[in-house]
């Protein structure tokens, strides 16, 4: 599975013909690490905790102008990637992968994965005051200046809400949030790690944010 994921976005970005490096963030206990090698990846053992910690040690090993974040279960499709860059060419400075606007959609999810994930962007949205449409969307476009910007390590999301998080910061920063539709395919192996520990801390951070907002 990594493999393909890897193999895909080799064959976007050699068609773009853009300089890029693949950076896999791993915590697994199988073989994913030498089959991502072996696929022309450069590989990173997790030393943190959740998919907060992940992300940030991906985004401080990154070395590009650009940095791209997305799930390796094949969820998210590197086919969608030239739509990413087009919007940054348009002045945006975060673009994210939007399955609630029109062109995008999630194929696979049950009733319960649906209601999940729209309160959880309806929390967001009206405690923190971030107005994207899919602010819980992992399949992103970071400039460098945005995480240069940010104090990466001062985010203490451990899951789901470093999504969240690092919107509302780099929002109150001035940076600008774009959206592109993408179709996102439910993983066809492994289970969701979104569980009811996330789900709290994903309101805890909700609501600190909140409070944020009013100057707390």
């Amino acid at each position: 599975m990594i493999q393909t994921l890897i193999r895909d976005i080799y064959a976007v970005m050699d068609g773009l013909g853009r300089d890029f490096e693949v950076i896999v963030v791993d915590c697994s206990d199988d073989d994913t690490p030498l089959r991502a090698e072996e696929a022309g990846a450069r590989v990173h053992r997790q030393s943190s905790r959740g998919l907060g910690g992940a992300l940030k040690e991906g985004m401080e090993l990154a070395r590009g102008d650009v940095v791209f974040t997305m799930d390796a279960d094949l969820s998210h499709d590197p086919a969608h990637i030239p739509a990413f860059l087009a919007e940054m060419d348009r002045g945006f400075d975060i673009v994210v992968g939007s399955r609630r606007v029109k062109g995008g959609r999630v194929i696979g999810w049950g009733l319960r994965r649906k209601a999940t994930s729209w309160t959880a962007n309806l929390i967001g949205r009206l405690l923190a005051g971030v107005g994207v449409s899919d602010l819980t969307s992992g399949y992103r476009a970071y400039r460098r200046e945005v995480l240069n910007g940010i104090d990466l390590d001062a985010l203490d999301s451990k899951g789901y809400a470093f999504q969240l998080e690092i919107l509302f910061e780099a929002l109150r920063r001035g940076f600008r949030v774009g959206v592109v539709p993408i179709v996102f395919r439910d993983r066809v192996r492994g289970a969701s790690k979104l569980g009811f520990r996330e789900i709290i801390e994903f309101l805890r951070v909700s609501l600190r944010l909140f409070l944020r907002r009013l100057g707390f």
